[in-house]
């Protein structure tokens, strides 16, 4: 095997402040191998980098000494839109994909709050939106995957077809390892027909309760939103739904679903109900504040919403967009980094919420918390599987979670 060409790190390569000494480039699964091995043989720390999209979330490395891109694995795209299911290489942008999909009226239900994000990138860090609540995170879209690792091996797991019981599910255990188990080459995802028509219903609320009511009717109702969405920026709440299916079958849910609440809503379609999901997902993630991803119980809304209430006596006003169906939400945070720390000790306190991540940090407050948080009961079992696959421990230099 022929390792990748390699360069010499810039500025703009730096991670949280460090520049990598050197970036390698490869162009396929066999020369990532090589360069991953080459790297274990000289204890090389080693960042993995798609889209650079969420490359400050993790620790502050002490040092890097590679940087791994897999901005030229972007040759492999095959659409069997018969089986509906599609195999992409890593590193192919999630709306490059999405876009070929379309072409065939399929898509893969994934959304991102960033544009540059890849398809390694999105598997490596299970990152989802408010369609998670259909569809599931990245891992559950996951049919099939190919994996680089540390040893100079390629290894392929799963299959091309939905139903399939092809070796060790790895694909799973890739899904949100954040690169400390090996690279992802190429994958392949489980589709769906692109819905023919959608609608979104966007209500206003000044009332936390109120609002958690409305989600517990929704919830226990015979609706199937694709979202469901709480959003909160300081004091003003709104619930939104989206709908989407036939048109016949849309609007009987809207219908339903405007009788349902208590607050006057208004519906959005078109031009504008894009304009805002885009909105609802970006946002947490504008200004320069930190942002923190937590879940909940579900049923626990209304205690959530008042412990928030909490916390913006602490660190100040959020914005915050939560998936209310599943108990998951990101939340910017602003302010001082004291306040900030506060913010994150208090949640990580609160018996309420549980896997508080910090995501965006600036250096002083990684300094003041660990962003991943204390170690879970599966530690030392996750720990032992990251042995098994990177013995050397080079990669992800030191960022965690493991």
């Amino acid at each position: 095997m022929v390792a990748a060409s390699m360069r010499a790190g810039t500025a703009a390569d730096a991670i949280d402040g460090v520049v990598p000494r050197q970036v390698a480039e490869p162009a396929d699964g066999q020369e990532l191998a090589a360069t991953l091995l080459a790297a274990a043989r000289a204890t090389h720390a080693t960042v993995l980098r798609g889209g650079g999209t969420k490359l400050g979330w993790g620790r502050p490395p002490a040092a890097i000494d590679l940087v791994v891109s897999t901005s030229r694995l972007t040759s492999v795209f095959v659409h069997r839109h018969g089986d509906l299911t599609a195999t992409a290489h890593a590193g192919l942008t999630l709306a490059q994909v999405n876009r070929e999909l379309a072409k065939h009226g399929q898509w893969l239900p994934i959304d991102s709050a960033f544009d540059e994000a890849t398809i390694g990138g999105i598997i490596a860090t299970n990152d989802s939106g408010p369609v998670r609540h259909r569809f599931g995170t990245p891992r559950d879209l996951l049919i099939g995957v190919t994996l680089a690792l540390a040893d100079g091996r390629v290894v392929k797991a799963g299959g091309h077809v939905v139903k399939n019981v092809a070796g060790y599910d790895l694909g799973k255990l890739a899904s949100g390892s954040f690169g400390t188990l090996g690279a992802i080459v190429d994958a392949t995802f489980k589709l769906l027909p692109i819905p023919q028509a959608s609608a979104t219903i966007d209500a206003s609320y000044d009332d936390g309760e109120a609002l958690a009511r409305d989600v517990m009717q929704v919830s226990a109702s015979q609706l199937e939103p694709m979202a469901f969405e709480m959003w909160l920026e300081g004091s003003r709440y709104r619930l939104r739904l989206l709908f989407a299916s036939s048109p016949a079958a849309v609007s009987a849910q809207v219908e339903s679903a405007q009788r349902m609440l208590s607050r006057p809503s208004s519906v959005l379609t078109g031009d504008s109900e894009f304009a805002l999901w885009k909105d609802h997902v970006r946002l947490p993630w504008a200004g320069t504040g930190a942002v923190i991803r937590f879940g909940w119980l579900p049923a626990r809304l209304a205690e959530v919403i008042s412990m928030i209430q909490d916390v913006q006596r602490i660190g100040g006003p959020v914005v915050m967009a939560g998936r209310v169906g599943v108990g998951a939400g990101v939340m910017r945070v602003e302010g001082d980094v004291r306040s900030q720390a506060a913010v994150v000790e208090r949640l990580r306190s609160s018996v309420l919420v549980g896997n508080v991540v910090v995501l965006r940090a600036a250096p002083e407050l990684k300094q003041q918390v660990d962003v991943w948080g204390p170690p879970g009961s599966a530690a030392g079992a996750v720990l032992a599987i990251r042995r098994m696959f990177d013995p050397a421990g080079i990669l992800n230099a030191g960022r965690g979670p493991v």
